[in-house]
């Protein structure tokens, strides 16, 4: 894990833009900086040492004389990879990942990424053929964002860095912002907040020479996620098949995902996912013959007002269940004014939330002294989780199987509505045909259907997930930390989105799979637990109290509204008395 930046240029390239990037990036790499220049090459890299902590694990790093790269993430399976490239003839110096990409690349050329089981973002330089490939994960957990015009391609892990480098105009993406003020955050287009500044495309890899790069870069995908959308019915034999396959690949998940040669603890947040993740952790230390108890970590409201969003009940009961160290943190309202500020400066974006929870999870994690946690992001997704997916669910079994589960879903704790509608809708579907079904949602703003489960959840998967990414690598990343997703092993994302829909949610409960393949292993007040409440924040209690009149002063400052662009009119309609605050008052 790290931060990279750099940029290739028509002419020559300058030392100094290059400095300044990786200082704007500093806190992604506390351990170290390097440089590469060719006279119209600039790499520069920010260590964060996880693997190999000695000098041979700098970047950016060459191989064979013919290769420079530098690299942001983690490859799980390098080992393996390294292996395999050994027995094809390769050597290596090191015992980095860093080496294996490129000799990686070296033999299979760009479709060396299929290989690659982590999260990644990397830039290499073919010397020999003067090209350049570069590549982000399948999922976009590691950033990478560019610039490019007809002389400059300027890339970084962050845009601060782009900016930092004097070699772009500082601009608000208007479109953007009001399209973000309209929907909300949106990190899987190209489109950033800041005009002509890019996401690399995740599931991506360009190839080509620096005339391709300038100007119009053309990129290449090379995954893509197919998913299962029978409407197979429940079998109790398959549910026990799928769910053993499920434990299986998830635990080789998380054996892979603590590799490392620092300390490794685990976010906990009291739920399934995460609870299954140190489950896994504590059976792998086991196997190991490690004696040291897992470090956890978690964020709590203990506090007056704020016990509707504490988890704490389910983190002691695990911990003691598991006997690991539970380290856990308060937030409070006092910290909100404080920190909100720096939040945005590092997720360079405004969150939907204070992100109190992750942010102060990871300050616990940075006061230990562990480097690396896994937690437990990407399983709701997949698993289908959160109650609006029990309405595509409805729509996906068969009308014989509909009447029965309407009343088990009930059962879950906030579904009511959800299940009524989901109800209708499913009998439209059955008794009006899909053509008749489809055509009653013409003109409605949403203009589609619920879908089934599965391509709701690929939807999901593919789009709003990607913004909890990225606040997790930024959030993580503010304290040198790195932030390791065993949900998010693409051998276990393809394999859920296999499993048809009736095992995702069955008998009234949502992540049925989940909750099978833990049986008896984690304790019954977590495995079949109905109201977990994901990472909760008081943020409506500290904004109707002692927050509030804060709340009101930042709120209805007229500049920052007015700076996004007359388009969105905002100003004026509070000026109209159409407030914000009248919202929390």
């Amino acid at each position: 894990m790290c931060g990279i930046a750099g940029y290739i240029a028509r002419e020559s390239v300058e030392k100094s833009p290059l400095k300044k990037m990786t200082d704007a990036i500093a806190h992604r790499g506390p351990d170290g900086e390097g440089y590469y220049y060719e006279d119209d090459i600039a790499f520069g890299h920010r260590r964060l040492a996880i693997v190999d902590l000695s000098d041979h694990g700098k970047q950016p790093m060459e191989y064979q004389d013919r290769y420079v790269t530098v690299f942001n993430g983690e490859i799980y399976n390098y080992l393996e990879l390294k292996q395999e490239l050994i027995e094809a003839g390769y050597s290596f110096s090191n015992e980095t990942d860093t080496e294996v990409i490129m000799a990686a690349y070296d033999l299979w050329g760009s479709d060396c990424v299929k290989s690659f089981n982590g999260m990644w973002a990397f830039v290499l330089y073919d010397k020999q053929n003067e090209t350049f490939f570069i590549s982000r994960d399948r999922f976009g957990i590691k950033p990478l964002y560019y610039y490019c015009d007809n002389n400059n391609f300027v890339f970084c892990s962050e845009v601060k860095g782009i900016y930092a480098s004097g070699l772009v105009e500082k601009a608000p993406n208007k479109s953007y912002l009001k399209n973000y003020l309209d929907n909300g955050p949106n990190e899987y287009d190209a489109e950033t907040a800041f005009a002509n500044v890019y996401r690399f495309p995740f599931a991506h890899y360009f190839l080509g020479t620096k005339e391709q790069l300038l100007g119009q870069p053309q990129f290449t995908r090379y995954w893509e996620l197919t998913t299962n959308t029978s409407r197979e019915r429940f079998c109790p034999i398959k549910a026990k098949e799928y769910a053993d396959q499920y434990y299986d690949l998830l635990a080789d998940s998380v054996r892979l995902r603590l590799r490392a040669d620092v300390k490794v603890g685990s976010a906990l947040s009291g739920g399934l996912d995460s609870s299954s993740i140190v489950y896994l952790v504590n059976e792998q230390l086991k196997a190991q013959g490690k004696a040291d108890l897992q470090e956890t970590f978690s964020s709590v409201y203990k506090s007056n007002g704020t016990q509707d969003c504490d988890e704490s009940e389910f983190i002691d009961l695990l911990a003691k269940e598991l006997n690991v160290n539970s380290n856990q943190i308060e937030p409070n309202e006092k910290d909100v004014p404080d920190e909100l500020e720096k939040v945005i400066w590092h997720m360079e974006n405004p969150p939907e939330s204070t992100c109190m929870s992750g942010w102060h999870t990871f300050k616990k994690v940075k006061d230990t002294g562990v480097t690396v946690t896994l937690d437990g992001q990407g399983a709701d997704e997949q698993l289908a989780g959160y109650l609006p997916y029990i309405a595509s669910y409805m729509t996906s079994i068969s009308i014989f199987d509909l009447y029965k589960e309407v009343f088990n879903l009930l059962r879950i704790p906030g579904s009511r509505n959800i299940v009524i509608i989901g109800f209708l809708m499913a009998n439209c579907r059955f008794f009006l045909g899909k053509e008749i079904y489809q055509s009653l949602f013409i003109g409605i703003k949403r203009r589609q259907p619920p879908s089934e489960l599965n391509l709701e959840l690929k939807n999901s998967f593919e789009k709003g997930l990607v913004t909890l990414l990225h606040y997790a690598d930024h959030t993580s990343m503010a304290y040198s930390i790195e932030s390791r997703m065993p949900f998010m092993d693409y051998r276990l994302v393809e394999f859920l989105a296999r499993v048809p829909a009736c095992y995702k949610i069955h008998n009234g409960w949502t992540k049925y799979l989940a909750r099978l393949a833990f049986d008896k292993k984690l304790p019954d007040e977590i495995t079949w637990r109905k109201d977990k409440m994901g990472w909760p924040v008081p943020e409506e209690y500290w904004f109707r109290g002692n927050l509030q009149e804060w709340f009101i002063k930042t709120a209805e400052q007229p500049q920052g509204l007015k700076a996004i662009g007359e388009s969105i009119d905002m100003a004026s309609a509070m000026q109209r008395g159409k407030k914000i605050t009248s919202l929390i008052r």
